[in-house]
């Protein structure tokens, strides 16, 4: 099989996100690591100006989003480790709730917890990628006892499903306890109140400490030049279509994607390739990568001809 290839750095609470997973795959993989803040010129040719960590790559296939990374995982042969229950969408709509529901709260918290201790770089940076124009620090401060309301509330509806089954969707654990896992890690290691908050919910913290027993698995490193030689040599392996009655788009249009809600992210474009009910795909090229194709699931994008 292909190299899995992910472009990461060793912070990122997303990244961490996909090496649980792979852990949970029994897969090996190869490392790339980026940088944390823009610009990063070795990254953003492979992904059409896909700016966000991480990224997977398979040969001169680019997966984007950790949601569509789990699912280029399943497809990759490992859907029975991620996905045991058998139904991928059901677990893939719970994970989906964690993310908007509980993931984006914690983000929140831990940004607005580190204004003043953490470079202002990457505040700003963060600030304008996750938070639109015009947030200050001043209205994050003030709004943080609210949110870590609001993230407790949350957090007891996952506590209360875990109580009933021991898993998120199942008996074993899968991709959506991977989603719950890495925001447990973010908040107690990014966040000097994750632990006393978590320490209310005993049942995520099993879930985190479980999942993080073999967090890294087995992997090699590669550089980012490398990485860009494996595209140029390779051709996308994915299909081409559509299969989705609501697309008014024809493959070969040029298009526009953006991340739903106001971010500081760069439009990403290319021409159609595929798009079915839940992932669009772009055929991008440049002199540093040849062709690749470019994939992002629908779910969270907005998508309109460019």
């Amino acid at each position: 099989m292909t190299d899995l290839i992910l472009h990461h750095y060793w912070p990122s609470p997303f990244a961490h996100k996909v090496r649980l997973a792979l852990a949970l795959a029994g897969t090996s993989w190869t490392s790339v690591e980026i940088p944390r803040v823009p610009p990063k010129p070795l990254l953003m040719p492979l992904t059409a100006n896909y700016r966000r960590t991480p990224v997977m790559q398979i040969g001169a296939d680019i997966h984007c989003d950790t949601q569509n990374i789990a699912r280029a995982l399943a497809e990759a042969g490992h859907e029975d480790r991620l996905f045991p229950s058998g139904s991928r969408g059901r677990a893939m709509a719970i994970s989906g709730w964690i993310d908007q529901a509980i993931a984006e709260l914690a983000v929140r918290v831990v940004i607005t917890s580190a204004i003043g201790t953490a470079p202002a770089e990457f505040i700003r940076d963060r600030g304008d990628l996750y938070f639109g124009p015009g947030w200050t620090e001043d209205g994050l401060k003030a709004g943080f006892d609210g949110v870590v309301l609001q993230l407790g509330a949350q957090l007891a509806h996952a506590e209360s499903m875990l109580a009933d089954t021991g898993y998120l969707d199942g008996s074993t654990p899968s991709w959506p306890d991977v989603t719950l896992a890495f925001v447990a890690w973010f908040l107690r290691g990014r966040w000097n109140g994750g632990g006393a908050l978590l320490s209310r919910y005993p049942h995520i913290e099993k879930i985190e400490a479980e999942l993080a027993s073999d967090s890294a698995g087995s992997y090699r490193e590669m550089t980012a030049e490398e990485a860009l030689a494996v595209a140029r040599a390779a051709t996308p392996q994915s299909p081409r279509g559509i299969d989705n009655p609501a697309c008014n788009l024809a493959i070969g249009q040029r298009v526009v994607i953006r991340p739903r809600g106001a971010s500081s992210d760069p439009d990403i474009t290319g021409q159609l390739r595929f798009m079915d009910m839940t992932r669009l795909s772009i055929d991008h090229e440049s002199d540093e990568t040849g062709a690749v194709a470019v994939h992002l699931p629908l779910a969270g994008y907005a998508v309109r001809a460019g």
